[in-house]
């Protein structure tokens, strides 16, 4: 699927999209000149436009949009003027490029506090131009990389969601055996210097608590633009404290640590470089990969795996496999598999 990135800072969100496999992007929208360099370099041709409020599609041109709009009028951390603030209130050009595009899904991410400074008004203009959406809260600790980052995606729908459908399997999370895993998981980030217990990393985080007091921890503190003048997290490596270093950064968001690499950045201009977390952008892509194959799968068919399809055989229970006439028993293995023909692929 075709994918137009807004607000794309360094192309998080266009970098763990095509980790799926599944997405291809091909248009970014970011006025940050450093920030467009960075994504001139890393996805070579691909055109970056920089103003999005002069910025105008064509309907149908993209099936996909991404973007997390500006947050500092929403952030706890910043102006405190709400979705409706000169920086926040961007979304408004967010929402006129969906109602003008009209892509199949549109992705939007902000922060935590976005949930009371926002959302509804957010999910009130995507119904107004028909869409429906769900949103969920992801935390980037539990995708493989120690930071504490919370933040808000929603996922709006042109053609509606299914009332059965669980786009963001939230279901999984209310399974009992869920809670004592991410209990045994968050305790897993903790350290203690007295009585050496945890994980015991060569690499520890401390986290400034008050201006003069620091909390040691096995978890970064959450990444942001101000770290170059107001640092929170000092790191204890081998015996030597210091401060996280850029290509640090950029792993603790899950971008190769080159990504910085020719772009002819200053050493501040670096320390901007944060957005979302590509680990937890490849994840919700897997997913709505998998709602958009099992929404739209032919008549007669159920999905298997993979972008294809298994066909039921209407004269037995259960499902079946056919080959040259001959019915064999689906037990979701690929040594039933015997040819491509009895798929019907996904169109990428």
């Amino acid at each position: 699927m075709n994918v137009l990135d807004l607000f794309s800072g360094i192309g998080g969100f266009g970098l763990g999209l095509e980790n799926t496999g599944h997405f291809k992007v091909k248009a970014f929208c970011e006025i940050e000149p450093h920030c467009a360099r960075i994504l001139k370099n890393n996805f070579k041709g691909i055109p970056v436009f920089n103003d999005i409020t002069s910025l105008n599609i064509k309907e149908g041109e993209y099936d996909v949009f991404t973007g997390g709009f500006p947050c500092q009028d929403i952030s706890i951390a910043g102006k405190n003027k709400g979705i409706g603030g000169e920086k926040s209130g961007l979304w408004k050009e967010y929402k006129r490029l969906i109602k003008q595009g009209k892509p199949k899904y549109a992705i939007i991410e902000n922060v935590f506090a976005l949930l009371s400074r926002g959302i509804e008004v957010i999910l009130q203009d995507l119904a107004e131009i028909g869409y429906d959406a769900t949103w969920t809260l992801y935390d980037t600790k539990y995708f493989g990389k120690p930071q504490r980052r919370r933040r808000v995606y929603i996922i709006a729908v042109r053609d509606g969601i299914p009332s059965d459908s669980d786009l963001f399997e939230t279901g999984l999370r209310d399974i009992p055996s869920c809670k004592s895993v991410l209990e045994s998981f968050n305790k897993s980030f903790r350290w203690d210097f007295k009585e050496r217990k945890g994980d015991k990393h060569t690499f520890t985080f401390v986290t400034r608590q008050r201006s003069n007091e620091f909390k040691e921890t096995g978890l970064s503190s959450t990444l942001a633009k101000r770290d170059y003048k107001s640092y929170v997290d000092l790191v204890l490596h081998n015996n030597v404290i210091r401060r996280v270093t850029p290509k640090e950064r950029l792993n603790l968001q899950g971008f190769p640590s080159d990504w910085l690499d020719y772009c002819d950045l200053t050493k501040k201009e670096m320390f901007t470089c944060n957005g979302m977390s590509v680990p937890v952008v490849e994840y919700i892509g897997r997913l709505l990969f998998k709602f958009e194959i099992t929404t739209n799968a032919p008549k007669g068919a159920d999905f298997y795996s993979d972008g294809r399809y298994r066909y039921k055989c209407n004269s037995k229970t259960g499902s079946y496999f056919l080959e040259s006439g001959d019915e064999y028993d689906s037990l979701f293995s690929y040594r039933w598999l015997k040819k491509e023909m009895d798929y019907v692929a996904i169109n990428n």
